[in-house]
Parts: C-alpha cells; structure tokens; sequence
C-alpha cells in the first residue's frame, strides 16, 4: 500500500475527513488531497503527528511493502520521533505558503472589522432623523465589531511556526527572503501613506468645512480617520507576521551551529 491508501484507510476507519485532517495539522485541505492521491508527501513533522494521531509507526506510513500496525520495539520509535523535533521544525513550501495566507487572511479579517467600526461614523455625520441612515450607522458598527470579536475568538492556527525553532529547504528560504524584501517596500509605503493621513487630515477638514459645510467636512474627517489606521495596522501586522519566520529560521541557523 502507498502513503496515500494507507491515509485513505486511516481516515475511514478513525471517521475523519480529509477537512479533519488537515485542521488537526493546521495545513490546507488541499495539501491532505495530495497526500492521500499520492501527488505528494507530508514533511517531516506532519509525518510524526500523522503517526501520534492514528496510532501508527513511521514505518508503517513510509515503507509500502510495511503492512503491520505495531512493531516490536516502540523505544526506537519514539527516540526517532525526539531526534526530529529537538532538530528543528521542518517548513515545506507548501506549509509556508499556507502560513503566509492563512496570516493575510486574519489581517485582513481584522482591519475590515476597524475600518467599519470608524467608517460608520459617517453615518452619524447626517444626524438621526433619517431612520436608514441611522440603521446603516448601527449594521456597519455592529459588523465591525463582530469581526473583530470573531478574530480574537478564532483558534489560531500555525503554532509550530511561531513558537518553534525552523528549518527550510534553501531555495524555500531564499525565494521567501526575495518576495518579503519588496513586501516590506509595500508595506514601507502603505505606513508612509498612514502617517501622511494622519497628519493632514485636520487641516483638510477645517478646509472642507470652511468651503463646503461642516456635514461633508465631518464625513470626510472619518474617512480619513479610517483610512490611516487600517493602513499602519494592515502594514504593521503584514510586516509581523514576516518576521516571524525570520526570527524562528535564524533560531534555527543558530541552534543548529
């Protein structure tokens, strides 16, 4: 049997799903299709939770002519499994990838839910008399504010790879370096853009009002004072997120010196 008959008949007889499975390894559903079609192979430390889970040697998993469930000797088994997480957290393209949409997903869930939670303010500028005004006011709050509760209550996935030490295949390091380096230029931009808001933003709405009445100076003023903090927060937990990876990979170089 191959790796991937042998997770087909481990997910049947467990009752998971390939959804299961891939939220218990925090990967995609679409990197567990591959496994179980045989179009690919789990890294090293998804191998070893792959075999805590169901039970399973490595053996099992790896050797297609190995059919046996236990082995003889489950002490080699388990120091085996030791020398590969004391060595270092392997990190796929594949799981890096993941890591790095999963990241901009809950950014961007984020700052949605405080720029709503500023730009309904504009609603208010107009006063409470018009009664679909006042509800768009209270739906765009109330969605703000739910998507940033929904963001905190989430479970956080990728945890390996923000609290352990990482190893990765040199050209996936090399090509993440490369493509971070012109995000942080992005990201430059984007809080350059933030600050240069902030900073304007008063004198042009005493401009505005002063041509065109204090309702559109006001509605301008919030748009502005959404626009700057989701751009400094957008741009500032992008730019997290990256390190991250820096700081565990050069944790990693270093403890394994």
């Amino acid at each position: 049997m191959t790796l991937g008959q042998k997770l087909k008949a481990l997910l049947k007889e467990s009752g998971m799903t390939q959804e299961d499975l891939a939220e218990r390894l925090e990967v995609s559903r679409q990197a567990v299709g591959k496994w179980v079609n045989d179009k690919g192979i789990p890294e090293v430390g998804k191998l070893i939770q792959i075999s805590d889970l169901f039970d399973v040697t490595l053996d099992y998993l790896l050797k297609e002519d190995y059919s046996e469930r236990d082995v003889p000797n489950r002490l080699e088994e388990t120091s085996a499994k030791q020398a590969a997480a004391n060595s270092g957290y392997y990190v796929s393209k594949e799981m890096l990838d993941g890591y790095l949409s999963y990241s901009r997903q809950r950014v961007r869930q984020i700052t949605a839910g405080i720029g709503l939670f500023f730009l309904s303010n504009v609603f208010d500028c107009f006063g409470n008399e018009n009664k679909i005004l006042s509800m768009l006011y209270w739906l765009t709050m109330i969605t703000g504010v739910c998507m940033i509760i929904w963001y905190f209550l989430q479970t956080r996935q990728y945890q390996e790879i923000r609290r352990k030490r990482l190893l990765f295949d040199e050209k996936v390091f090399a090509t993440f370096q490369e493509h971070r380096e012109s995000r942080r230029k992005r990201y430059a931009v984007m809080m350059i853009m933030g600050v240069a808001v902030l900073l304007t933003s008063p004198e042009m709405e005493g401009f505005i009002i002063s041509c065109f009445g204090r309702t559109v100076g006001h509605v301008l003023g919030w748009i502005a004072d959404t626009i700057w903090p989701t751009l400094m927060i957008y741009a500032g937990m992008s730019m997290y997120h990256d390190s991250v990876i820096m700081k565990n990979a050069e944790h990693g170089k270093k403890d394994g010196r």
